[in-house]
């Protein structure tokens, strides 16, 4: 395959980075073999609108007609028991939990950290109080693999904010639970874990059936279908970041090793979905190694088609003016992964504006984020990052204003209160704030 290179800051904002307006783009063919599970042509986002209605409606017998109808594995029963989860977490590699336990604590580390404290203003009467929420849900995507690694990244977080019971919906097989899956959910303290994915999960989670519990907020990495399903359930549950098929843009120079630029594209472009593997640089020459290695690396990897897809679909190298100006160009795309592989990386770094994570210099590659890093690889795409934070202990908290004003403060406020009511045309708000300026008992 031939690798896209295009030159100038206009080339590179109509083919690389330019965004339609769609969160999550979909192809023509997925969009045929949605629109089959219901008989009629819809859209995506009357897709997962009607996913959401029909499991609203139905429960659990719509997760298992749509489940069917899009290929996945249907269980007998939708949660895995506790001996189910013992029995398949001991068939995963006897090496692997130790990997996951320093992941774990590296992120644990970092979410402790991140942790808001209260607040109360004892001059001003006024504070804050953090809560988490009850129930928190969460999706983890299993169709290229056991992605144990997201099951850490979100389970960790919630569990650090103190939420009281943390839900894994993720995908079935034949066997069951995925051994991986079960391990890791394990090392993350993950309270149940029910066999169902995709658009339905999200869905199930948000409004709740005889077996998935209604959840207080919901963290769904996944694929278009589970964003845009996501995207749908806001307001019948917490939504803070919406993490699809994944961005990297990598900026670099002459300085970097042409070979790490590639592997980290690749290592993105393998997730399929289609991914968004993007490298800017400043040198043409340069550009043509990149491809060069593109190429190269990829006739070695075991998933390149699904790789090569991604390049081919939304991939590619962008040749601009100069560095400033390929951060310019990530600002306005705002990938979820933006990676500096250049001689000064903190110069650059003091102008990025937009994006979910930054990895700075060939030292901090992305795929060490993935794993073992500490922050949250689940992370906003789709251009959210102008807006949106990675995963962490916020999406499973809220906060709670507290008011408790002395009677002198009550006193001195209370005509300021009245006189703005009165501007509004509320009476009765003016009339309970003057109550408190003139104290008349009960």
């Amino acid at each position: 395959m031939s690798i896209r290179v295009v030159h100038g800051a206009d080339a590179v904002r109509r083919e690389l980075i330019a965004r339609h307006g769609e969160l999550a783009v979909i192809d023509e063919a997925a969009r045929r073999r949605a629109s089959e599970v219901f008989g009629e042509s819809l859209s995506p986002r009357e897709f997962v609108a009607k996913v959401v209605e029909r499991v609203r409606a139905d429960g659990d017998d719509a997760l298992r007609e749509i489940g069917a109808k899009v290929g996945d594995h249907i269980p007998s029963r939708f949660e895995v028991t506790p001996a189910e989860l013992t029995a398949a977490r001991d068939k995963a590699p006897s090496d692997l939990a130790s990997d996951l336990e320093v992941a774990a604590e590296r992120i644990r580390v970092f979410h402790q950290r991140q942790m808001p404290r209260d607040f109360f203003d004892e001059v001003t009467g006024v504070g804050q109080r953090w809560m988490p929420v009850d129930r928190a849900g969460i999706h983890i995507p299993g169709a290229s693999g056991p992605l144990a690694s997201s099951v850490l990244m979100t389970a960790i977080p919630a569990r650090v904010a103190g939420v009281r019971e943390i839900v894994v919906c993720t995908a079935a097989a034949e066997s069951g639970i995925d051994p991986v899956i079960a391990l890791a959910a394990h090392i993350a303290d993950v309270d149940r874990v029910f066999l169902v994915s995709g658009a339905q999960a999200i869905a199930a989670m948000a409004v709740g059936t005889a077996s998935v519990p209604r959840c207080d907020a919901v963290v769904a990495p996944g694929n278009a279908w589970v964003v845009l399903a996501t995207r749908e359930v806001f307001g019948l549950t917490g939504v803070s970041v919406l993490p699809g098929p994944t961005e990297t843009l990598v900026i670099t120079d002459a300085s970097a090793d042409p070979a790490d630029v590639a592997a980290d594209l690749i290592a993105q472009a393998e997730h399929g979905g289609p991914a968004s593997p993007i490298a800017l640089t400043d040198s043409a020459e340069f550009a043509a190694r990149i491809v060069q290695e593109i190429e190269r690396q990829l006739e070695l990897l075991p998933r390149r088609d699904v790789a090569a897809d991604s390049f081919a679909a939304r991939g590619g190298v962008g040749v601009v003016a100069s560095l400033n100006e390929a951060v310019t160009l990530a600002n306005e795309y705002a990938p979820e992964h933006l990676c500096l592989l250049v001689a000064d990386p903190e110069r650059l770094l003091e102008g990025v504006r937009n994006a979910g994570g930054v990895f700075v210099g060939a030292g901090s590659p992305e795929v060490h984020g993935d794993y073992v890093a500490g922050p949250s690889h689940v992370m906003p795409t789709g251009g959210t990052a102008r807006f949106a934070s990675p995963c962490g202990v916020y999406a499973f908290l809220k906060s709670m204003s507290v008011v408790r004003l002395d009677a002198a403060d009550s006193q001195r406020l209370a005509p300021v209160a009245a006189r703005m009511a009165r501007a509004e045309r509320l009476e009765g708000h003016a009339r309970a704030a003057e109550r408190r300026q003139n104290p008349v008992g009960p």
